[in-house]
């Protein structure tokens, strides 16, 4: 019967070698064509859904305390603060397009405050 797929630790060099295979084949006709691009969009959804069956089964290995608990992802952790919200200062009012200092939205320099954040807007001269 042979090992599980978890437990083969070539079962993704088998994969590329079939994708490889596909890529490879010369043969231009439609129907060849097709077939080949079904049979990739298959090899695909499979990679995806034994990715995902791999991390349910590190999740359960790690909650059993066999393997270590998975990282964080990156942008979890570092999630960036928003600037305060005092309003932004701008010189005067203008036609011309400026960003907002908070979201970075490009709109016109005329605004009482940006249309993505509402973070209002402060003018000098006015």
């Amino acid at each position: 019967m042979g090992l599980p797929w978890y437990l083969n630790p070539l079962w993704e060099w088998d994969l590329h070698d079939r994708l490889d295979v596909l890529e490879g084949s010369s043969s231009s006709s439609r129907a060849d064509d097709q077939r080949q691009d079904k049979e990739i969009e298959r090899l695909k959804t499979r990679v995806t859904e034994l990715e995902n069956q791999l991390l349910v089964l590190e999740k359960i290995l790690a909650d059993q305390g066999l393997l270590p608990p998975a990282p964080e992802p990156p942008e979890a952790k570092n999630t960036p603060k928003r600037p305060p919200d005092a309003p932004a200062v701008f010189p005067a009012r203008t036609e011309e397009v400026v960003a907002c200092p908070r979201c970075g939205r490009r709109q016109k320099g005329n605004r009482d405050s940006c249309y993505a954040c509402g973070l209002l807007f402060r003018y000098e001269n006015t």
